[in-house]
């Protein structure tokens, strides 16, 4: 059994054991029918791949925060199920989701994801076919999204190779790369500072540089999210 073999193959191939005894002889259930149902709306989830193993001693984490799973909700395949434990590995960009009733997680398959929240943080996937402009295909956080202009997050978890001392057995590390974005008319405009938001928003130019300095919006690291997402709002506010 390969670690490509999907996990749903690998659940059923796990319960059969258990659950053979169990089943009338007269009457018997398939193993994938019984896991459907055990499943119920949730099964058209759980067909994707095993999450792969990171076996290395590393230090930091590959997942956006951390291993802890956040309720959210997803639309996949045009459905949108809700209640459900999601994480995203932001090494790999690839959207996990527990499997409760096995203690097991699988990977969503990626073609299948239109957009997901984590909590209160809402995510897009963004796709060459549907935004030609897009820098790369993948995962992205919406900081915000209005009529004129949609404010995006990406962020990378890079693996490295760690240089130990020598009571020290880390290996690799993982460190975070964040990139921010303006999507208007379906272009994407790189910002992260003051200067860039201005320049992209340059019609709107005066009220915004009125509105950072009323508002004393910070553009460092823990202060970037807020600041754009405010700048965001009011330059919508402004173009009505």
């Amino acid at each position: 059994m390969t670690r490509t073999c999907s996990a749903l193959f690998f659940l059923c191939l796990s319960v059969l054991p258990v659950f053979k005894n169990y089943l009338p002889a007269q009457d018997p259930i398939p193993v994938i029918r019984y896991y459907q149902e055990e499943s119920g709306v949730f099964s058209p989830l759980y067909n994707g791949k095993i999450p792969p193993e990171y076996r290395m001693i590393h230090d930091g984490t590959y997942f956006l925060q951390s291993e802890d799973y956040f309720t959210g909700t997803v639309v996949y395949n045009g459905k949108r199920y809700v209640d459900i434990q999601l994480n995203l590995n932001a090494h790999l960009d690839e959207l996990y989701i527990k499997i409760p009733q096995y203690n097991s997680n699988t990977i969503l398959l990626k073609a299948n994801v239109e957009s997901f929240t984590l909590d209160s943080m809402a995510f897009r996937h963004i796709l060459r076919d549907k935004w030609p402009q897009a820098p790369a295909t993948g995962y992205y956080r919406v900081l915000f999204s209005g009529e004129k202009i949609t404010v995006l997050k990406k962020t990378k978890k890079l693996m490295n190779s760690a240089t130990p001392d020598t009571d020290m057995t880390v290996t690799h590390v993982f460190n975070e790369s964040t990139s921010y974005y303006i999507v208007r008319d379906g272009k994407f405009y790189p910002v992260n500072r003051k200067a860039s938001v201005l320049r992209v928003l340059r019609d709107k130019r005066k009220e915004l540089s009125r509105h950072i300095r009323d508002q004393k919006l910070g553009f460092s690291k823990e202060e970037r999210d807020a600041s754009l997402a405010s700048c965001a709002v009011r330059y919508e506010q402004e173009a009505l």
